[in-house]
């Protein structure tokens, strides 16, 4: 906006005062300055025109002028330095506002310039505008009207000057002439090529650059460089710097551009000059200082060969400005410098012949500038104003004060006009002090502008400052009753913008002021309320207030829910091709609306077939390719504040084939592959594999030749086969797998050579007692390395002394022609014979190398002899020790293994065992036996042929008795609340003569407590070993208890059986006491479940609930069925049943569970399982296995299984009524109606021929022909029964329940039992149903039913 215009919105809410009817007024103490940087935000609201608001304010804009005075404020002026193009014309800009209207007059070189006498001169025809334009005569310029202009703007409030604008026309000199000539110089010497001078001062200065034959400016190098003087300097001379050259001047501003004379460089190749080290051609030693803000070239011009590198650094004052410093050839040029960039500078020149370097020092003077600018100020009459007035420059500027553009202390205050005359005034209330001007008291005629000048020998600069002197009551500017809406943790932000002068004293209240850290009211008013809360809602007022008023405004503050990403999108990394889906889960407000855009990598993500949001915060990107990795941003937004998070997408896939196969570094058997690396598709490359073909082996077959690990490295020696023409390709492999291979490189062949293995896997061996089998493997294709292979089998009877070796001639020498043999078998050697063997390979270009000697073995026999004089040892409850005596080495025919021992219990002769020993110690210890048994042994040798014969007679031991095992069972039946028996089964290993049994109880707080918390042990002792229960009385009712038992032979007590039970409770008088049983085991063993008596319909226990199974396992599903087991509770209350409760998993939690079959506990088995029939297929299903008795249940946790298939749901997506299955269901149904139809119309028509009863008798005799009569009454014709005689009437053939109750079940169970209907209601006209209901009881309603009586057999 205008200043003006916004100095008129100022002076309009001044007006509200004219109620005042006084002209000693003023609009508010706000510097102007910071009014004027502030304007828009004070009369500018949510974008609009604050007279849209205030419109009855519009009528005050024609009182402006005549009520409202504003000293005079520039706001716009020319540059200082103002070079002008005479061809164009010339504007000196200069603008100001205020009220009432500015006047302006020009000042030049420091005299009144009457623009109105000069025709060239003409003010602008812009309103509210003292700009001047001056016309010259392009051709031939006046330069009379060159000079130094100041711009004047004032009205009765005072006045304001520009900066003097110094007017300069430009002008474009020529070159001073010279003729063109030629140049010769030898290459490799340094040269200077010269500008001429140009005649007369360039204002501006010339832009000056050299071309070499007529082309571009030449670029300057470290080895071409312009030194001050603009010539052309070559650090040495090249063969092709050969050319036309000339100097040129070119003239921005007047688009001119001038040019030298030409330069022709001829370069002498004949006599080159030598290599040298680095010199300077040109030092800037006294370089003058440079002003602030212009550009500084540091030159360091060199010559030298080679070419010296040339170097900058700053030696003093910090480190070179980075952001301002460059190096252009071998000049440091630094722009736009500051005082800080005085200091000491070096350069350094350097090849590989020396080094040479010089500091230059650089001073920076500065024109005055503001470091404190003074600001207008609006103040009430009897404020005191303070000016400060900061400069600074080099040399140090000095400060002086005007006011209204003349020297303080003259006595023109105002200026004169017809309106006003002059006045004088007394200046006591003023005071300077150096750069600070104070008035104080201040009345309204010291309205004024006052003038700093700052100044020194590089310039002048000159700032405006204005006192206003007004007063004016509070306005408030800021809309009444406004809404405010923030959410939580928000700093809220009230706002209460008042004009008045003095300016307003703002305070808030919400009920009472307010006041705390976390209330904060800025200088304009604003009510700053810090993380704010919904305890914050409600109302708020402000109060503006000043000496000539006060004024007030309410606002309303609502506090909503913050919003946040309640759960941000993870990272992901896809395989290509996939998809990625990205969820964010946003809490927020539910008065303010949510708007959800996604961001990748900071921009909106537009959404297309590929990439959808499908819901409302989810992201979804299907068939992902390399391009979707980025980072993504889920931004939620709502009116009033917004929240985002952050994930990557990586999007990996197998890397490309590596690039560019290079075959190096041939030779014979090796080469050097080398390759480029492909794009790793976002997932690293961890190695490659380098893969072969060759034609002669396997042509067209890839074999993996090396595999190498990293990613970097990119080459790999091979070492090749001889006889082989090979081609290679490398895959790179990532964790997501391997490429596809590179292309493959051209072909190799490696020359033939001799054979340079030996076979592998080389020994002797006898098949039989006469023979040797001398064996080897082939060498594989790859190392047969030339044609003609075969094999050279060498062998010879092994020395039977190690002091003397056999001569070569001693050695057997046989050839396999065979280049895939691999044997040659000896004949007619002697048994168990050694001999030395070597196998070498040859072919036609050579042999190979001999292998090392083998030493092999002709065949074995069986041994010949039995060991002799075995006796019995050591002999321990489970253990004996057996000796006899080796045989020879003659008898064992071959090597001896070892000896076996086989023995066997006399009570069980036919189970023999056998232990085997090896090596040739003549002794053994067999162990493992079982007390109190009298053992047969005999001992066998044997070698790598078979055993040799048993020693003979067998020999005898008894192993002596020992302590016995656990006992086989043990069992607690609760005979009464206080009352237990106790019973058990005899030791499975009596390990001696069983002769009694002790047994320990004592009291525990429950199962599975520390032996430290039982009670005192009671001990009973059994001395009968027949006896095998024992009966606890007398004990704790509802206690648990820890029985322990321990069988007794003569040695001492054996290993103990544990069980934990627990009485019952006091049974009430109508309850019969039921028998359980529990059962213990030892440890390792499968804790037994309490069995419950056959036929018993409820349980007594311990009065508490059974514990719930321990572990579940789902152990298969199929397409309509769950096989579950699970593990009973081995403590705890017993239960009476198990069975497994499930259901459809679904969103309603309280579907109704469907329960399977019971299942029984079983004692002798740790698991138990049950199948659950007629499911669905394709479904998910929730399971829990419940264990149950008299007291209650114990459930498992849930657990969640998927039947196989496909889902009913899926299925819907065909038309039931189009599916094969439902056509053929429907068509049988309807033959199935029709037939039954027909046969209904023939029995009716039948009946009404004869009577039932002829048609019994008529069949009474014939046997075949009487109708089946059971409890339901099946004959086809019979006499009709009343109810009664139903009822009354024994049932017949019916199968009693599986439950044994006296109840029959029958056929007629079918629909009777299931209805409410009378079964007398029914006959044979018309309907059977009748006949199947006749005899069916009903069950009384008291009565429970059992699952048995729902059982019909047929």
């Amino acid at each position: 906006m205008d200043w003006s215009i916004r100095q008129l919105l100022v002076v309009v809410i001044c007006c509200f005062c004219s109620s005042v009817n006084s002209e000693e007024w003023s609009l508010t103490n706000l510097p102007p300055e910071r009014l004027r940087r502030n304007l828009t935000s004070l009369y500018f609201e949510d974008g609009r025109f604050l007279t849209g608001k205030f419109s009855h304010l519009r009528h005050y804009k024609r009182r402006i002028r005549k009520h409202v005075p504003m000293p005079p404020v520039i706001t716009k002026q020319a540059p200082s330095k103002h070079i002008v193009d005479p061809r164009e014309l010339i504007v000196i800009d200069c603008e100001a506002t205020g009220s009432p209207e500015i006047r302006y007059s020009w000042l030049k070189n420091g005299r009144e310039l009457d623009v109105d006498s000069d025709a060239s001169i003409s003010w602008s025809a812009a309103p509210n505008s003292g700009t001047i334009t001056i016309e010259l005569d392009g051709d031939n310029p006046d330069k009379s009207y060159e000079g130094k202009y100041q711009c004047k703007a004032a009205n009765h409030r005072g006045t304001a000057v520009t900066n003097e604008i110094e007017v300069t026309i430009t002008a474009s000199p020529l070159f001073a002439f010279d003729e063109d000539r030629e140049i010769t110089v030898p290459v490799g010497a340094q040269h200077v090529l010269e500008c001429l001078p140009i005649l007369g001062e360039a204002i501006p200065p010339p832009n000056i650059y050299w071309t070499k034959d007529g082309s571009n400016p030449i670029d300057l190098t470290e080895r071409i460089s312009i030194d001050a003087d603009n010539n052309l300097i070559f650090a040495n001379i090249e063969e092709a710097d050969a050319g036309e050259y000339s100097c040129r001047a070119e003239y921005v501003k007047l688009g001119t551009i001038r040019i030298a004379n030409t330069l022709t460089l001829i370069v002498d190749t004949a006599s080159p000059r030598g290599a040298r080290a680095p010199s300077f051609l040109k030092r800037d030693i006294n370089l003058p200082p440079v002003n602030r803000g212009e550009d500084l070239t540091l030159r360091c011009i060199t010559e030298g060969l080679p070419t010296p590198e040339v170097r900058w650094r700053r030696t003093s004052g910090g480190a070179l400005p980075a952001a301002r410093a460059k190096v252009v050839g071998t000049s440091l040029v630094i722009e736009e410098v500051v005082e800080g960039d005085a200091g000491s500078y070096e350069c350094t020149a350097s090849n590989s012949l020396g080094k040479n370097k010089y500091e230059v020092m650089v001073t920076v003077n500065a024109a005055p500038y503001w470091k404190t600018e003074p600001e207008g100020q609006m103040l009430a009459p009897g404020d005191d104003a303070t000016i400060l007035c900061e400069a600074a420059g080099t040399p140090t500027p000095e400060v002086s004060w005007k006011r209204n553009g003349e020297p303080l202390g003259a006595k023109h205050g105002l200026i004169r006009d017809h309106h006003f005359e002059e006045k004088l005034k007394d200046q006591a209330n003023r005071r300077v002090s150096g750069t600070t001007l104070s008035l104080s008291e201040l009345v309204k005629d010291d309205s004024a502008v006052y003038q700093c000048i700052a100044r020194n020998n590089l310039g002048t600069r000159i700032t405006n400052a204005y006192i206003n002197v007004v007063e004016l009551p509070p306005i408030m500017l800021t809309a009444a009753n406004k809404k405010y809406a923030y959410v939580q943790d928000q700093d809220a932000q009230l706002h209460c913008l008042s004009f008045g002068s003095p300016k307003p004293q703002i305070t808030w209240y919400k009920e009472e002021l307010l006041a705390g850290d976390r209330y904060q009211i800025l200088s304009n008013g604003t009510l700053v309320i810090a993380t704010v809360s919904t305890e914050d809602d409600g109302m708020y007022k402000c109060m503006a207030t000043n000496k000539f008023g006060e004024e007030a405004l309410q606002a309303e503050l609502s506090v909503k829910r913050k919003t946040s990403i309640a759960t941000p999108p993870i990272a992901l990394e896809v395989k290509a091709g996939n998809e990625a889906q990205f969820v964010c889960v946003v809490d927020k407000d539910p008065d303010l609306d949510l708007t959800i855009v996604w961001l990748k990598n900071g921009a909106p993500l537009k959404p297309g077939s590929r990439i959808t949001t499908p819901v409302l915060g989810t992201l979804l990107i299907k068939d992902t390719m390399s391009s979707d990795s980025a980072l993504y941003t889920c931004l939620a937004s709502t009116t009033r504040d917004e929240a985002s998070a952050q994930a990557t997408l990586s999007v990996i896939d197998v890397p490309e084939p590596p690039l560019n196969l290079q075959l190096s570094n041939q030779a014979d058997v090796s080469v050097t592959l080398s390759w480029d690396m492909g794009n790793e598709n976002n997932s690293p490359i961890e190695g490659y594999t380098i893969q072969y073909q060759e034609n002669r082996l396997m042509p067209g077959e890839w074999q993996e030749m090396k595999v190498i690990d990293g990613r970097d490295t990119l080459t790999a020696d091979l070492d090749l086969n001889p006889w082989l023409n090979y081609e290679f390709r490398v895959t790179a492999r990532n964790k997501v797998g391997e490429s596809e291979p590179s292309d493959a490189t051209e072909r190799y062949t490696t020359p033939a050579a001799a054979p340079n293995a030996v076979p592998g896997g080389i020994k002797g061996e006898g098949t039989e007692p006469t023979n040797m089998v001398i064996s080897w493997e082939p060498l594989p294709g790859l190392l047969q390395n030339g044609p003609g292979l075969r094999y050279e089998v060498r062998y010879r009877e092994q020395p039977q002394s190690r002091r003397r070796r056999q001569a070569d001639s001693d050695w057997t020498v046989e050839t396999v022609n065979d280049p895939n043999g691999k044997e040659f078998v000896v004949e007619d050697t002697p048994t168990y014979t050694a001999y030395e063997i070597t196998v070498q390979a040859k072919n036609d270009f050579g042999d190979g190398p001999l292998s090392d000697v083998v030493v092999g073995y002709s065949g074995e026999d069986f041994p010949a002899a039995a060991v002799e004089n075995a006796a019995v040892g050591d002999v321990t409850p489970r253990s004996v020790r057996l000796d006899w005596d080796p045989i020879s080495e003659e008898d064992v025919k071959g090597d001896l293994k070892g000896y076996k021992v086989r023995y066997y219990d006399e009570d069980d002769p036919d189970n023999v065992m056998e232990k085997v020993f090896e090596g040739d110690e003549p002794t053994a210890l067999i162990d493992g036996l079982t007390p109190y048994k009298n053992y047969n042994f005999t001992v066998v040798p044997y070698n790598g042929k078979g055993d040799g014969p048993p020693s003979s007679p067998a020999v005898k031991a008894s192993t002596p008795e020992s302590t016995p095992g656990a006992p086989g069972a043990l069992r607690a039946n609760v005979v009464d609340s206080k009352t237990l028996d106790v019973q058990w089964e005899a030791p499975l290993e009596p390990n001696g003569v069983i002769t009694g049994y002790t047994l320990t109880y004592r009291t525990m707080p429950g199962p599975g407590i520390p032996e430290g918390r039982l009670g005192a042990p009671m001990e009973i002792s059994v001395d009968d070993p027949a006896t095998t229960n024992a009966k606890l009385s007398e004990l704790e009712e509802q206690t648990w208890y820890r029985i322990e038992l321990q069988a007794k032979t003569k040695i001492g007590p054996g290993d103990m059986k544990e069980l934990e039970t627990s009485t019952s409770d006091p049974a009430p008088e109508t309850t019969t006491v039921m028998t359980t049983t529990a059962m213990a085991t030892t440890e390792g063993e499968v804790p037994l479940i309490p069995l419950v008596p056959d036929g018993e319909e409820e349980l007594p226990g311990t009065g508490k609930a059974p514990l719930k199974p321990e572990t579940v396992e789902i152990l298969d599903t199929g397409e309509n069925f769950i096989n579950v087991s699970w593990v009973p509770a081995k403590v705890g209350p017993r239960p009476s049943q198990f069975y497994v409760e499930y259901r459809e998993r679904g969103t309603n939690s309280e579907q109704m569970w469907l329960q399977t079959e019971s299942v029984d506990p079983d004692p002798y088995s740790e698991t138990l399982q049950k199948t659950i029939d007629g499911l669905n297929p394709g479904t998910r299903y929730q399971l829990r296995v419940v264990a149950s008795n008299n007291f209650g249940k114990g459930w498992t946790d849930i657990q969640e299984t998927t039947t196989e298939g496909e889902s009913p749901l899926a299925q819907a997506a065909t038309p039931v009524g189009r599916q094969g299955w439902f056509i053929g269901l429907m068509c049988a149904i309807a033959l199935l109606i029709l037939i039954l139809l027909i046969i209904c119309f023939i029995k009716k028509n039948r009946g009404g021929k004869y009577k039932v009863s002829e048609k019994e008798d008529a069949l009474k005799g014939d046997p075949e022909t009487q109708p089946i009569k059971d409890d339901a009454g099946f004959g086809e014709y019979r006499p009709r029964e009343s109810p009664d005689e139903v009822m009354a009437k024994p049932p017949t053939g019916s199968i009693p329940s599986l439950a044994g109750s006296d109840k029959p079940g029958s056929e007629t169970d079918s629909m009777a039992e299931y209805g409410d209907a009378d079964p007398g209601m029914f006959n044979e006209d018309g309907s059977f149903i009748g006949q199947y209901g006749a005899d069916k009881k009903q069950r009384p309603p008291e009565e429970p039913t059992s699952p048995a009586a729902f059982s019909t057999f047929v």
